[in-house]
This record gives structure tokens, sequence and C-alpha cells, in this order.
């Protein structure tokens, strides 16, 4: 019986959660229009102004540099080498893997340690660089809801869902990050082996055991590193700062960052592909409670998901496969020889 290649399952897996994560969007979309009416969102049309999309765009493509420059700083301390338009591609490609396959981020990673191998930097630079990046978006994740949470509590916005759910990241972020941290270049412990069952959950600790701890324990690179991911989060606010202007509404930037941050909190906690219906769900409600109406509450959101989740997925989707395709070619070449 035929083995489906690693490409095929990766790429054409989830399909069910794909479908719901559309029902729910769709579900937003029809309760968000329930409670307006069509006389809104023509005054909408009147006001916009459109060219200022292009200034969204150039925010969302400086997101890609940020998250380059998080991999490019890891590889100057380690004196490797990673060119900043490889960085780029790899931000790109990193973002379609996460997108289509919700692990809190270690899909993607996994896509660009494998290219990093492939360019010849080492395991340990490697799992650094990888262990830096979840590190860094944790550390300043964390900085970021806590500060959403306090601009919410002044707001008086806040409720126990959004309180309870934002803690129990907060912790869990932390934890998280001290582990990762406190494991890193231990090496393979044969306690390792024992620790489950699952193959992943091993690999995972063999992937953290291997990372250079001169480099994850460098306190100087976790700093500049955190800093980078605080700067895609700023640009994401910005972003859609932008949109509500050009759709011709006003919000504070505390309030959209609060809106966006929390947004972004059930995203990241949703197994649905993306965040898809989740995020825009919460992103309608919380910019509602920053002041602004529905039709330009919505019309944000779904410009926002436009740039930041659908555009970039057809270049992602096509680095992703030559990165995965580039694998299996190394992978079978070994397999070839033997027979």
């Amino acid at each position: 019986m035929a083995t489906p290649s690693p490409r095929r399952s990766i790429l054409h897996s989830g399909w069910f959660h794909w479908l719901v994560g559309a029902l729910m969007m769709g579900a937003v979309i029809a309760v968000s229009l329930h409670f307006t009416n069509w006389h809104e969102f023509a005054a909408l049309v009147r006001r916009s102004q459109p060219r200022w999309l292009l200034v969204a765009v150039v925010l969302q493509a400086a997101t890609y540099l940020a998250q380059g420059e998080v991999w490019r700083e890891v590889a100057r301390a380690a004196n490797a080498k990673l060119t900043l338009w490889r960085a780029y591609i790899l931000s790109l490609a990193k973002l379609f893997v996460d997108q289509i396959i919700p692990t809190a981020g270690l899909s993607g990673t996994a896509v660009f340690a494998k290219a990093l191998e492939q360019q010849g930097v080492e395991r340990r630079v490697v799992s650094a660089t990888a262990l830096l990046n979840t590190a860094s978006y944790n550390v300043a994740y964390v900085g970021c809801l806590a500060a959403a949470l306090v601009i919410a509590n002044l707001h008086g916005e806040t409720n126990k869902l959004i309180v309870v759910t934002s803690v129990l990241f907060l912790v869990f972020g932390t934890a998280l990050t001290t582990a990762m941290i406190a494991l890193s270049g231990r090496g393979r412990h044969p306690r390792t082996d024992r620790i489950g069952q699952s193959n992943m959950v091993k690999r995972a600790l063999h992937f953290v055991g291997d990372a250079d701890p001169s480099l994850v324990r460098n306190w100087r690179l976790l700093v500049a590193t955190s800093v980078y991911q605080a700067i895609i989060f700023l640009l994401d606010v910005m972003t859609i700062m932008v949109l509500i202007y050009a759709l011709g509404g006003e919000a504070s930037v505390s309030g959209v960052f609060m809106s966006f941050m929390i947004s972004n909190l059930f995203r990241t906690i949703s197994i649905i592909p993306g965040g898809l219906g989740t995020f825009e769900a919460t992103s309608v409600l919380t910019l509602k409670m920053a002041g602004l109406d529905v039709p330009t509450s919505i019309s944000a959101t779904l410009l926002f998901r436009g740039l930041s989740f659908w555009l970039p997925m057809l270049p992602g989707f096509w680095l992703a496969r030559v990165m995965l395709g580039w694998h299996a070619k190394k992978v079978s070449a070994p397999d070839s020889a033997a027979n």
C-alpha cells in the first residue's frame, strides 16, 4: 500500500476545520448584518478613501521584514548566513503552513527549520533560532496582552471570559518560554523517550535539547527578538488603524490595540485554521467596544484579514510547496542509494 507523501498530507489535511471556519465566518457576517442596515454601509462607502489601502499593504509587507529580522538577529549572533530575502520568503512560507495547520506555530517552525538545514546551517543553530522565535513571540505577546487588559479595564470593557482566557494564556506563555529556555542544550536524555507515547512530543523535546544554549539563554538576543515581535504587533495595529481611516471612521490607538491583542488571543487558541470566524467575531465585538459602529468594525476586520491572511496565502502556498518538495528530494536520495 502506497504511503502518501509528506507534502500531500500536509497541504491537503484539515479540510473539515476549514469548512467549520468558513461557516463560522459566514455566521459572524450574517449576525453583524442583522444589527445594521444597508443605509449605513452606503454611507460608509461614500466616505471611504480607498487610496489608504496601499498604505495598509505596505504596513503588512513590513511585518514579514520584521519577522525575518527575528531570525537574522539569531543568525548573526551565531555567525550563520541568512539573507534578508531568504528570511522574507521563509516568513511567507511559515505563515501559510501555520494557517493551514493550527498547531500554535509548530508546523511552520518545522518547515522553517528544514529550510535552514538545507542551506547548511548547523542543527543547534536552527533549533536555537526556532526556540528564540517562539520565546520572543511569547515574551512580546505576554507584555502586549497585559497592556491590552489594562487598557480594557481602564475603559471598563472587560468581561470574565476575556479576563480568564487572557490570564490562562499569560500563565501558559510564561511557563512555556521558561521551560524552553531551561531545557535548551541539555541534549537527548533517555527519560525523554519515556515521556508519553507521542512521537511529536519526543521530536519536540529532542529539538529543544539540541539547541545551542549560548544563543537561547542570551538575554540580549531575547530582548532584541522580542522587540521585533512587538513591532509586528504594532504594524498590525497600525494596519487596522489605516483601514478604519480609509473607511472614514475614527478610533483611538489604545482601543484598536486592545481589540487586536484580544482578537489575536482567541485566534491563537482556536483549533480552526487561522482562527477563521473566531478572530472576526472577537474583532467586531471589541472594535464596537472601542467606539466604532458595526459597519466600520466588520469592514475593517474583513479588510485586515484579506491583507494579513488571504492575500499572502498564494505566494505562501507556492513557497511552502517548493520547500517541502526540496525536503522530499533530500530525504529520498539516501533511500534510492540504498536500493
